[in-house]
């Protein structure tokens, strides 16, 4: 009996044990599959990113402007390096560097020598053919083949891969791609086991995006604004070209400047894009507003007399001054002539402060244009009615109490150039597919609102040219092309004052008169110069970057050429020994 009963109990003891194997199979092979599946699959296999390749920034022409390229710096660990007087010489060959040079400077203590940036993977490979333990390769992106150009257009990247500023980050989103990823299989010790590699999500890669910019008007605008930093020291300089029909931008700069591939050039000066962060009292350039909005309203016309009260002008107990005295000139000549008092009558007879106010915003002013978002662009200083003195109505008309921005003011003439429309300033002009060119995002111009009658618009170019012809701008000179301009001197407000040694100089224009190609503006800083005036700093080199866009843009001639005048080549010095007919 006891052996029976034993042989139960062993029996069932068995079947208990196998229930409970039974059911934790059940729970292991069934209710819980996927936990066991997830942690087998996590501990034998490693997931990769595969990261999507950047899309390139191109200008309208289709030259690259931003296109992701993998270069090298190239190290050397002079200690490793044996027989240095037959191994520099084949190193100064791979590398094409002039011979002696790597032996001048090699310094068998230093381990970390560069000898070469921006080296291609050809010469990587050949320098790895050498069999040199001694050299040290850093691999990185290098994606701006230009540098400096246009550099606060195009902005630059983070660590991430994410754009920080300028057009990278505006659109980062389509630049960027989407990443890919592969699951592989590893041994023990978590290294790849190839053959048992899985399948892979490609990456899609990002779509390249074609800029309104030129290049070639690109290079005018640097190399106008290196000139200008060579000739006048200012604190800052911005340069703009738009087409005033569509608001595109064909090319624009500011200086101080950096390059996106080196990060020691990004200094919180140099990174600021000036033509969009600044605002600074505009002075006489304003007067484009005031004038308009007289003439639109119909409260006078070109012909119509001001009496600019021979110079000095006492209103609201504070006096306003002219460079020159003037009696009676026509509202056109006001304009040419830049009297500031001529300006502030206009406004205190035929415009007042609910129109000015109304036409100011009209034309963009304390608005931010929105040409590249959240990326500190001003809005400007426009103050509501409410908060005007009594003497803002004679001091807003020529530009003071008053701020703007360079994209602001561009904008502003870009009405009077198009026939009297305010439209979006945009860099962007299409996007395309990377792989195949197709476009699949077409940026169209924007029409904000109408600001004045195309009437008033044409009276505003005969008046701007005339400004050219035997006004403020009548040194300013452009072969072959005539022209429309205003230039601006704006004192700058500097402790509670206006200062009579800093200024910003500007000189604000487009070409040619009738149906214009371009409007540019040329704004410097506090010139570190006996000159001041905009038609004295900023005038000349609108001229010259005039003269060299209509080269680029095909704009035909509509004025004579000037003669040259003929030179007088001396004849031999004839003596009395001397034949007259040698």
């Amino acid at each position: 009996m006891q052996h029976r009963a034993r042989a139960i109990w062993v029996v069932v003891l068995l079947a208990m044990g196998y229930t409970v194997i039974s059911f934790n199979l059940i729970q292991i092979q069934l209710v819980d599959h996927g936990k066991f599946l997830r942690m087998a699959i996590e501990n034998h296999t490693h997931l990769e990113t595969i990261p999507p390749k950047r899309g390139a920034i191109l200008d309208c022409e289709g030259n690259i402007l931003a296109q992701t390229h993998l270069v090298y710096d190239v190290r050397l660990d002079g200690q490793k390096l044996s027989h240095p007087d037959v191994n520099l010489p084949k190193l100064e060959e791979t590398l094409l560097a002039p011979a002696g040079s790597l032996a001048a400077a090699f310094d068998p203590h230093n381990r970390y020598q560069l000898i070469a940036q921006n080296v291609e993977d050809a010469t990587v490979t050949r320098l790895r053919e050498l069999n040199l333990n001694c050299l040290i390769f850093e691999p990185r992106d290098e994606r701006y083949p230009n540098n400096e150009l246009a550099a606060h257009v195009l902005g630059f990247m983070g660590d991430d891969g994410h754009g920080l500023a300028g057009m990278e980050k505006e659109m980062d989103k389509v630049l960027s791609g989407i990443p890919g990823e592969r699951r592989v299989e590893q041994d023990a010790k978590r290294k790849e086991i190839a053959g048992y590699q899985t399948r892979a999500t490609p990456a899609i890669d990002g779509d390249n995006v074609t800029l309104t910019i030129n290049m070639a008007i690109q290079h005018v605008v640097e190399d106008a604004l290196d000139q200008i930093v060579q000739n006048d020291q200012p604190n800052g300089a911005c340069i703009i070209v738009m087409d005033p029909h569509t608001g595109a931008i064909l090319g624009m700069g500011s200086r101080p400047t950096y390059d996106p591939n080196n990060r020691q050039t990004f200094t919180p000066d140099a990174i600021r894009d000036r033509c969009i962060t600044d605002m600074v009292e505009p002075g006489s350039i304003f007067k484009i507003i005031t004038l308009a909005a007289a003439l639109n309203e119909g409260a006078v016309n070109l012909q119509t007399p001001v009496f600019c009260e021979n110079g000095s002008f006492l209103y609201a107990g504070k006096t306003l001054h002219d460079d020159e005295p003037n009696g009676w000139l026509p509202v056109e000549e006001v304009l040419a002539k830049s009297s500031n008092i001529g300006f502030a009558k206009i406004a205190l007879n035929y415009v007042h402060e609910d129109n000015l106010f109304k036409y100011a915003r009209a034309f963009g002013i304390g608005q931010k244009t929105g040409i590249l978002h959240n990326q500190d662009e001003s809005a400007g200083l426009l103050r509501p009615l409410d908060r005007w003195s009594a003497l803002s109505i004679t001091r807003i008309p020529i530009g003071q109490e008053v701020g703007v921005t360079a994209i602001q003011a561009a904008t502003a003439m870009s009405v009077i150039a198009n026939g009297g429309n305010l439209v979006a300033p945009h860099l962007a002009l299409k996007v395309t597919d990377a792989a195949t060119g197709r476009t699949v995002q077409l940026f169209q111009p924007r029409v904000i609102r109408q600001v004045i009658d195309s009437d008033t618009a044409a009276d505003m170019a005969v008046a701007l040219h005339q400004v050219t012809v035997d006004g403020t701008a009548k040194g300013v000179r452009v072969p072959g092309h005539s022209f429309a301009a205003k230039t601006g001197t704006a004192q700058k407000f500097v402790d509670g004052a206006y200062s009579h040694t800093k200024f910003v100089s500007s000189f604000l224009g487009f070409m040619p008169v009738e149906n214009p190609a371009f409007v540019a503006l040329v704004m410097v800083d506090e010139p570190h110069t006996v000159k001041y005036y905009g038609a004295e700093v900023s005038g000349p080199v609108f001229a010259s970057m005039a003269e060299q866009l209509a080269q680029i843009m095909n704009i035909p001639a509509d004025l004579p050429l000037p003669t040259p005048e003929p030179v007088s080549v001396p004849g031999p010095v004839l003596s009395a020994n001397t034949p007259s007919n040698p």
